[in-house]
């Protein structure tokens, strides 16, 4: 569990999010949902659904992963996203990653994929990231990564995607960085 502030690269910051933060994770829910802006129907019954949606995401996490933390990422002392990880016996689970628009496209969503995969691989887990296939160049990276898809639970929306970290990885005696993915299947 983090307890404090934890140093990520670029210059971002994570810490637990605290209930002061409920505004901001509305708030960037809301902004982030170009999907539902775009429904061909009245303001007032996309913003409901948009409130709906998130609804059922604060309470679908909680009961889906009991075990999860919620971290706001922050840089210079200001919010800029947040994250959500799974802490399971097995596995570490990547379930969010999302930035406020001035803070995407800037390379922080990758720092913060690395910080996640140190993690897995000091508490040697494997990184479980899903995500949606339409988010290619999301994809793209985490396969040069050395993730790997795991076609049994996949479907043809969402792929769900496994990084094992090395031997080496695990003990401290390689770097993480972008490699090819280690031998087997998922």
């Amino acid at each position: 569990m983090i307890a404090g502030t934890v140093a990520l690269p670029h210059g971002i910051s994570a810490r637990p999010a605290r209930a002061s933060d409920k505004d901001f994770l509305a708030k960037l829910f809301r902004d982030n949902r170009d999907d539902l802006k775009a429904l061909d129907a009245g303001q007032d019954f996309i913003n409901m659904t948009i409130d709906m949606q998130l609804d059922a995401q604060v309470n679908g996490y909680g009961n889906t992963f009991p075990n999860a933390i919620y971290l706001i990422l922050e840089k210079n002392g200001s919010r800029i996203g947040r994250v959500t990880l799974d802490i399971g016996p097995v596995e570490l689970r990547l379930i969010d990653l999302n930035f406020i628009k001035k803070a995407q496209n800037k390379g922080y969503g990758s720092g913060v994929i690395q910080w996640i995969m140190k993690a897995a691989a000091q508490t040697q887990r494997p990184l479980v990231v899903p995500t949606r296939r339409d988010n290619v160049v999301f994809l793209s990276y985490l396969l040069n990564c050395g993730f790997q898809e795991d076609a049994s639970i996949s479907d043809e929306v969402n792929a769900r995607l496994v990084w094992f970290p090395t031997r080496s990885e695990m003990d401290g005696s390689a770097e993480i960085k972008p490699r090819k993915a280690a031998s087997g299947t998922v």
